[in-house]
């Protein structure tokens, strides 16, 4: 056998000395990636454990909603330990070597639903702190969403409209969006309904002053005050709303009062008038006193009921003769006298009775008249 030469010699220890060593280096390489692929299937393990965690910050029935006792606390303290796994694998992971896809997947969905989760707490949160709280619970808790609870005292248009810039849906794709979307709109027609009603109390109390007492600007601005959910902000208008009441009710009281008067005045006035109507007047031929009765042609005056005689002509007529027969001239046949006198009949009283009376009226009737009258 042919010896090799000192350099063939080198030659040959330096091909071994490389493979020898590129032998070392592959299989280190080799060891490298399957420590890598089990820390990496170890972290994906870990991945689906608090995934199945995250998941339970939804409801079960309606995964759109955060379940009834997730808190911002529980969030928080899930998010660490996601930050945690996160950091655990040494270096980038070479996906062309290591087979990361479970891994990935798990954390991927883990940083995914902590996101969601994370800002829909932000919008249940900045919503329910548009509305009093009530048993220590918002209007939106869980799957439950409360319309008809008034706002806070100190919410404000701006609060609201800020609210909606940054958690309202324009177009809300799930339940819990369209819930917090129905909440916003709910407070936005609560501060309308509260800025309505200041503006119809305005036109009835303003500057701390009654300013009008008319009765439909007062009753409009009381419905519209009615119509307010929050207690505080209805109970300020209320107030001014009373005072603006008693000025009516007292303006009310004087007319009715005025009304009275008047009344009173006229139904005196009428009164006096009937009472002197019933009071009776002197006739024209009445004597000075009130007893006198004046006298009238041929007939009873109405004093006592006494009969006066006619009045004799005094150019030449007929004189009733002082006794039966006589005559004082003119030869005619005399007429009855009538009594110039009242009659004592009447019990003797100057009156006389109704048997006189009709005496009187039938001895007038049957006398002959003829020469009481001058011819």
């Amino acid at each position: 056998m042919k010896k090799l030469s000192k350099k063939q010699l080198g030659l040959i220890v330096v091909v071994a000395l490389i493979g020898v060593g590129g032998s070392i280096v592959y299989t280190s390489s080799q060891n490298q990636v399957k420590a890598q692929q089990e820390q990496v299937d170890k972290q994906a393990n870990k991945f689906a454990t608090l995934g199945k965690e995250v998941k339970g910050l939804f409801d079960e029935k309606k995964p759109s909603f955060l379940s009834d006792n997730t808190t911002k606390e529980k969030i928080e303290g899930l998010n660490k330990r996601y930050q945690k796994l996160s950091k655990e694998v040494d270096g980038a992971i070479d996906t062309k070597k290591v087979k990361a896809d479970k891994y990935l997947e798990h954390s991927s969905a883990c940083k995914n639903d902590l996101e969601q989760a994370q800002l829909k707490m932000e919008s249940q949160t900045a919503v329910n702190k548009l509305f009093q709280e009530k048993d220590k619970k918002g209007v939106l808790h869980g799957t439950t969403v409360v319309k008809d609870r008034a706002i806070g005292d100190e919410v404000t248009e701006k609060s609201v409209k800020e609210t909606k810039t940054v958690y309202g849906y324009e177009k809300p794709k799930n339940d819990f969006e369209k819930a917090v979307d129905d909440l916003i709109k709910e407070a936005e027609a609560q501060i309308g309904q509260q800025t309505k009603a200041k503006k119809a109390v305005e036109q009835v109390y303003k500057d701390g002053k009654v300013v009008s007492n008319d009765n439909k600007l007062y009753d409009t601005a009381k419905a519209e005050t009615d119509k307010i959910k929050n207690e505080e902000a209805k109970k300020a208008l209320i107030d001014q709303l009373d005072k603006v009441k008693a000025d009516i009710d007292k303006q009310a009281a004087e007319e009715k009062a005025k009304a009275e008067e008047t009344t009173k005045s006229q139904s005196e006035a009428a009164n006096a008038q009937a009472n002197n109507s019933n009071v009776a007047q002197p006739s024209e031929n009445q004597g000075s006193t009130g007893t006198e009765a004046a006298p009238v042609e041929n007939g009873y005056i109405g004093n006592g009921g006494s009969y006066v005689a006619p009045e004799t002509p005094t150019n030449g007529g007929y004189t009733p003769p002082a006794s039966n027969g006589g005559s004082t001239g003119g030869g005619s046949t005399p007429a009855p006298q009538a009594p110039s006198q009242p009659s004592n009949g009447g019990g003797g009283r100057g009156e006389m009775t109704q048997d006189d009376l009709n005496q009187a009226s039938k001895d007038a009737a049957n006398a002959d008249w003829s020469d009481f009258f001058p011819k």
